[in-house]
């Protein structure tokens, strides 16, 4: 039992949350590449003209593995994985709603709240776990001795 209590001290909350996202969303890629879905390709068809199914799959897995790799890094130095873990959830929302809008699939709106869930949770640990950033180096001294 400590080898699951020290992992969760070296995660923090950060690293949990991202550690978590990038699971999900290696799931979802591998999904994505064996089990096409006629709804989600229609709701999809912005950008699944762009790239095929296959390697949109690849890019929420991609988007997973560095999600999970900037779990392990210190606060503030994983940045980058949580802009990693935002970006398939964004992209794919952006493209669902423009699919409703557009009435290419009408019921594809029902599914932006569920992409954009993700990206709530995501801003919420980032803005609440962040550091705090010094705004000048003189903060925290104080000068005369005083």
């Amino acid at each position: 039992m400590a080898a699951p209590a020290a992992w969760r001290r070296r995660l923090g909350w950060r690293g949990t949350a991202l550690l978590s996202y990038g699971t999900l969303w290696i799931i979802y890629g591998i999904g994505l590449m064996t089990t096409p879905r006629a709804g989600l390709i229609r709701a999809a068809s912005v950008i699944t003209s762009l790239m095929g199914l296959h390697c949109w799959g690849v890019a929420w897995i991609v988007c997973g593995l560095v999600a999970c790799v900037a779990a392990t890094r210190r606060s503030g130095r994983d940045t980058w994985g949580f802009a990693a873990a935002a970006a398939p959830p964004t992209i794919w929302g952006l493209a669902y709603l423009a699919a409703g809008a557009t009435g290419e699939y009408r019921q594809a709106w029902a599914s932006v709240p569920l992409l954009a869930a993700p990206l709530g949770g995501l801003l919420i640990i980032a803005a609440v776990t962040g550091r705090r950033r010094r705004i000048c180096t003189c903060e925290g001294r104080r000068r005369d001795g005083q």
